[in-house]
C-alpha cells in the first residue's frame, strides 16, 4: 500500500500535480461551473457538497435545459474525469511526503492519505450518477438521486478529511522546522 500512496515521492513532482490538480479546479469553477450556473440559475450537482433532494435534481436538470446537460456531459464531466485524480495523487502523495519525518503520527498522516483515494472514488460514482441523472432527464428515478446526493456527500466528508489532515500536517511540519531554526541558532 505504500508504494500507492508514496507516489510521486519528490516535493517538485508533487508540485507538479497540485499544479495540475489547480488548474482544472479552476477551469471548472470559473469556466463550465460558472457556466452551468448562468443558464440554470442553480449550483451545478458537484457544487452541493451536503447532497441534494429529488426535487432539487428535477429542478436543476430542467433548468439546464438541453443546452445546460450538453454542456455538463461534454465539457464538465471529462474536466471532472480528469481533476479526482489529480487531487488524490496531490493529497495522498504530499500526506506521505510530509508523514516521512513525522513518527508515529507520520503513520496516521499516511493513513488519512487513503482518504484521498476514497474520495476520489466517490467523485468518480458521483460523476457517473450525475450523467445517468442528466440522461433520465424528467424519467430520473428518486433511488438515482438519493444514491448520487450520498455520493457527494461522501466525497465531500472525506474530502474534508483529507484536506484538514493536510492543514494539519503542513501547520506541523512548519512548526518543526521553525524550531529546528531556533535551536541551529542557539547552538551557533
Amino acid at each position: 500500500m505504500s508504494n500507492i500512496l508514496s507516489f510521486p515521492q519528490q516535493g517538485s513532482k508533487i508540485l507538479l500535480f497540485w499544479g495540475a490538480a489547480l488548474f482544472v479546479y479552476f477551469l471548472m469553477i470559473l469556466g463550465t461551473l460558472a457556466e452551468l450556473e448562468r443558464i440554470a440559475g442553480l449550483m451545478a450537482f458537484d457544487m452541493r457538497p451536503a447532497g441534494y433532494s429529488y426535487a432539487d435534481a428535477l429542478a436543476l436538470i430542467s433548468a439546464l435545459g438541453e443546452e445546460g446537460r450538453r454542456i455538463y456531459l461534454m465539457r464538465q464531466i471529462p474536466l471532472d474525469t480528469l481533476y479526482p485524480a489529480l487531487l488524490a495523487i496531490s493529497c495522498a502523495s504530499s500526506l506521505f511526503w510530509l508523514s516521512r519525518s513525522f513518527g508515529l503520527t507520520g503513520q496516521w498522516y499516511r493513513g488519512v492519505a487513503a482518504a484521498a483515494y476514497l474520495a476520489a472514488i466517490a467523485d468518480y460514482a458521483e460523476n457517473g450518477l450525475i450523467v445517468w441523472m442528466l440522461n433520465a432527464g424528467s424519467g430520473l428515478p428518486e433511488t438515482l438521486v438519493t444514491a448520487a446526493s450520498l455520493a457527494t456527500l461522501s466525497k465531500s466528508i472525506l474530502s474534508t478529511i483529507v484536506f484538514a489532515t493536510l492543514l494539519i500536517a503542513l501547520t506541523e511540519f512548519a512548526i518543526r522546522k521553525i524550531r529546528r531554526k531556533i535551536r541551529r541558532r542557539r547552538e551557533a
